[in-house]
């Protein structure tokens, strides 16, 4: 029996009702098991066996949410785009990595309906968009994914950075430089929180610079183009979907599980307890894509159900540390030391902890 199951053990055996301990989570809006397993109950039932209660984040007030970025918050755990943590582990905040999923397209570059551009070449000598946070209190996520998708896009076309414009697109900030301010308000669950058209509803400037003319082209990710193209607004010139290279596919994904390290060497069985409950979720959502899908709908950019169903039969949710998606970890890491995007490296294979994993799989 290793260490941690021997103290999983232990500590199930204590009074463990007495200590009624709120443990925090954040969960970014994209396609990831942890939305399941709130939804369904799993995540209370699976920390009330271990004496503690799940807290979301975004129910505390909005100048408390600055951890979903940073993780400088005591027992937290955070599910979601890569981008984040590993910033905040290159700045020297203690976490591991605990799972990872690997469910996602890339992107696509879209233009406006109309332009006469219909290739990645057509783009040689334009300008291309990309996204730029001016407040620097945490990493700026959504210029990097666009930026790496958008030099990929162009090495396919044989074309580089130097043959195209990028222009920087100010990303919407209201009070506190949070892109949510004004739109969303405390919920206790991610459904509340983003749900019923939230999330969709705050701004993309990317698109908005797209139809004004500002640029000629943009990155867009996790379906955010969806709703111009229903339009007949945009199009796409490229996918980066499609191509047998895998590492396209590295667009701030794979999505990644972490906790702080302090609370995984004190209670280890609360890691535990959450990935079972992602375990138990992601096995459930394969099993069950039509409910799942309804489910992920309210906590992701994706509107349509039907397209949802589709990508839940395509990918596996349940949390995995595999060669492959450590892999994608790494390529998305040096990424973003090589672009400024990060100062410090680390190594991702020592950052990552399959302990958890392993007991919550058995």
């Amino acid at each position: 029996m290793s260490a941690i199951a021997k103290r999983s053990k232990k500590v199930s055996k204590a009074k463990t009702g007495k200590r009624t301990k709120e443990i925090f989570y954040t969960i970014c809006p994209v396609q990831v098991a942890s939305h399941v397993a709130v939804e369904k109950g799993w995540l209370d039932e699976a920390f009330k066996k271990v004496g503690v209660k799940p807290r979301f984040l975004r129910a505390l007030s909005k100048d408390q949410w600055l951890p979903h970025f940073t993780h400088r918050r005591p027992e937290l755990f955070r599910d979601g785009g890569n981008i984040p943590p590993i910033w905040a582990r290159s700045e020297g905040v203690d976490t591991k990595l605990i799972g990872l999923t690997f469910a996602g397209t890339g992107g696509k570059i879209v233009v406006k309906v109309g332009s006469g551009i219909r290739s990645i070449r057509d783009l040689s000598g334009k300008k291309i968009g990309l996204s730029l946070r001016r407040t620097r209190d945490r990493v700026d996520f959504a210029r990097a994914t666009a930026h790496r998708s958008i030099l990929l896009a162009l090495a396919y076309a044989g074309l580089s950075e130097r043959d195209v414009q990028l222009v920087d697109i100010p990303e919407f900030e209201a009070k506190e430089g949070d892109p949510s301010w004004s739109v969303l308000s405390s919920a206790e669950t991610p459904v509340e929180f983003w749900g019923k058209g939230k999330l969709k509803s705050v701004a993309w400037n990317d698109g908005k610079a797209l139809l004004d003319g500002t640029v000629d082209a943009v990155f867009s990710g996790h379906g955010r183009s969806a709703k111009l193209e229903s339009e007949g607004l945009v199009t796409t010139i490229e996918d980066l979907g499609r191509y047998p290279d895998w590492t396209t596919q590295v667009a701030n994904t794979p999505t990644a599980i972490t906790v702080n390290t302090e609370l995984a060497k004190s209670h280890p069985e609360i890691v535990v307890a959450w990935l079972k409950a992602s375990v138990k979720a992601g096995q459930w959502i394969r099993k069950n894509p039509e409910e799942a899908a309804r489910i992920l709908a309210e906590v992701t950019i994706h509107g349509c159900v039907h397209h949802l169903v589709r990508d839940l039969a395509t990918y596996n949710y349940v949390p995995n540390l595999s060669g492959k998606s450590l892999a994608g970890i790494e390529v998305e890491k040096d990424f973003l030391l090589e672009h400024g995007y990060i100062k410090n490296d680390f190594d991702v294979r020592a950052w990552a902890d399959d302990s958890f994993l392993k007991l919550a799989l058995k």
